[in-house]
C-alpha cells in the first residue's frame, strides 16, 4: 500500500481555505461548486512541504556545518548530514509521506473534477484553470520525489525511479519505473497544465509551469528545451539588483520570484525552522566554511551568513523573517536567477560558450559590487555559481546527484574526527533509500 501513512495532520496555511482539507476531500461539499472546488485545490497546497527538499538538498551536500547542539538521539537531520542515516530515517519517511499524501489529494480532486457544476463561461474557464493547476502541482511533487529517491539522471533512460501515481487506488503496490517512463508521465502532466491561469499568486501559474519545464529539461539533459523555457521566463522577469537583494529574502521585493508558497506561524515546517529551534533556542546547522569562503567580500550574498551582532556563531540567515515575524518567510520555489543558471548550463552543453558566459556574468553583476567579470566558462564555473546563488533553496545535493559528481567537504566542516570528507557516487549513502516502512508494505519498491 503506497499510502500506508496518510493519516497525518493537515492544517491550512491560506486564510481563503476555511475548511479542513481532509474534510473537504472526504465529502461531496468540495464538488458542489467551482468556488468549493478551489478550496480543495488550496488544500493540496497546504499539505505540500517542499521544505523537506530544501533541508535534504542542503544537509546532504556541502552547504551546512552541524552545530554542536545538534547531536545525539534527539538530533535533527544530523545523521543525514554525516551520511550515517538508514532507510528508517525519520526525515526521509516524512518527506515520502508528505509528497505522496499530497499526490493522493491531487488525484482525488482530478478524479472528481467532472462532478463540479459549471454555470457559465467564466466558471468554465475557472474550472479549466484549476484542473490544469492540479496537473502542474502533481508534476512538481513527483519531480521532488524523483530528485530525492530516484536514480541518477546521468545513468540514462533505463535507470529506475519512483512510481508516478495518477489514481487513488491505495491497494495497488506499484514498483519503480524507468526514467523514460517517469518523464513521459511528467511531461504529459505539464502539457495538461498549460491551461492554468497566468496571474494567480502563491500557486502554480503559467510562468511556474514554464519554470518547472526548464528545470526538468535540465535534469533530462534536454538542453534545447531547457534553453527555450528558461529564455521564455528571462524575457519576463528582472534580476534584483544589489540594493534589493536583502529585501528579496524579507519578502519585501518579490519581483525576482516566479513562484512562491505562502507561509505563516501555522506552518510548523517552513524555511526558517530548518536551521534552528526557535522555541528551545537550539541551533541545528550553520553555514559551512566552504560555502562562506567561496564568496568575495563584495558579494551581497554573503550577507545571508553574516554573524549577528549578538551571536557568537555565523547563522544561516537567508530567511530572516518579514515585517510581521522574524521567523516566517515564503518559500521561493522558482526565482529568475535559477533560469539564468539553467540557460547558462544549457548553452554550455550546446557549445555556445559565449552565451553561457554572458548569463553567468549578468547574474554576478547583480550580486557583486565592483566584481571582476569572468573571461572563461566551464561546468565547474557554472556549478560554483549555482552553489553561491541557490544555497539553502534545495539544489546543491540534487545538482551533484543529477551529474553523478561527488560531495566534497572541507575538514573543518566535519562534525567529528573520523567523519568522511567526500561522498562519491559509488558510495551506498549517496542515493537516498525509499523508507523501510514503505518497502515492507510494498516489496515492489525495493
Amino acid at each position: 500500500m503506497l499510502f500506508a501513512c496518510l493519516g497525518i495532520s493537515m492544517v491550512s496555511c491560506n486564510n481563503v481555505l476555511d475548511v479542513d482539507p481532509q474534510d473537504a476531500l472526504d465529502t461531496e461539499r468540495v464538488y458542489s461548486s467551482v468556488s468549493s472546488f478551489e478550496k480543495g485545490v488550496l488544500g493540496s497546497y497546504s499539505l505540500y512541504s517542499p521544505e523537506y527538499s530544501v533541508l535534504i538538498g542542503s544537509v546532504m551536500a556541502d552547504e551546512c556545518r552541524l552545530n554542536s547542539q545538534n547531536n545525539g538521539v534527539n538530533g535533527f537531520g544530523n545523521l543525514l548530514n554525516r551520511w550515517e542515516y538508514t532507510s528508517e530515517d525519520d526525515i526521509l519517511l516524512k518527506a515520502w509521506k508528505n509528497y505522496y499524501a499530497d499526490i493522493y489529494s491531487i488525484n482525488l480532486l482530478l478524479e472528481n473534477a467532472a462532478k463540479v457544476p459549471v454555470r457559465n463561461e467564466q466558471e468554465r474557464n475557472k474550472q479549466k484553470s484549476l484542473v490544469a493547476e492540479l496537473y502542474g502541482l502533481r508534476a512538481m511533487v513527483h519531480f521532488e520525489l524523483h530528485r530525492n529517491f530516484g536514480a541518477f539522471d546521468a545513468d540514462g533512460n533505463e535507470a529506475l525511479t519512483i512510481p508516478y501515481i495518477t489514481d487513488t487506488d491505495v491497494n495497488k503496490k506499484p514498483g519503480k519505473i524507468s526514467l523514460s517512463k517517469f518523464y513521459e508521465y511528467l511531461w504529459l502532466d505539464l502539457e495538461k497544465a498549460k491551461d492554468v491561469d497566468e496571474t494567480v499568486d502563491f500557486r502554480m501559474n503559467r510562468n511556474a509551469v514554464t519554470a518547472l519545464e526548464a528545470r526538468v529539461a535540465l535534469y533530462q539533459k534536454n538542453y534545447i528545451v531547457a534553453l527555450a523555457k528558461s529564455t521564455q521566463i528571462i524575457n519576463q522577469f528582472q534580476l534584483s539588483d544589489i540594493s534589493q537583494y536583502e529585501n528579496l529574502w524579507k519578502d519585501k521585493s518579490p519581483s525576482e520570484v516566479i513562484f512562491r508558497l505562502k507561509r505563516s506561524n501555522d506552518n510548523k515546517l517552513r524555511p526558517n525552522t530548518l536551521w534552528q529551534d526557535y522555541s528551545a533556542g537550539r541551533k541545528f546547522f550553520q553555514p559551512s566554511y566552504k560555502l562562506m569562503d567561496s564568496y568575495t567580500e563584495s558579494d551581497i550574498r554573503l550577507s545571508t551568513f553574516r554573524k549577528d551582532e549578538n551571536a557568537e556563531e555565523e547563522l544561516i540567515n537567508k530567511y530572516p523573517g518579514n515585517d510581521f515575524s522574524d521567523k516566517v518567510n515564503d518559500v521561493k520555489v522558482f526565482r529568475i536567477s535559477e533560469m539564468y543558471l539553467i540557460r547558462a548550463e544549457a548553452n554550455y552543453f550546446l557549445n555556445r560558450k559565449d552565451a553561457s558566459l554572458q548569463d553567468i556574468n549578468e547574474l554576478r553583476k547583480h550580486r557583486i559590487s565592483n566584481g571582476v567579470q569572468l573571461s572563461a566558462i566551464d561546468l565547474d564555473v557554472i556549478l560554483n555559481e549555482r552553489y553561491l546563488e541557490l544555497a539553502y533553496e534545495g539544489h546543491r545535493y540534487y545538482d551533484l546527484k543529477r551529474l553523478k559528481l561527488p560531495v566534497q567537504r572541507l575538514e573543518k566542516d566535519l562534525a567529528a574526527e573520523g567523519d568522511q570528507s567526500e561522498l562519491s557516487s559509488a558510495n551506498k549513502a549517496y542515493i537516498l533509500p525509499i523508507p523501510l516502512k514503505e518497502t515492507i508494505v510494498n516489496p515492489n519498491l525495493k
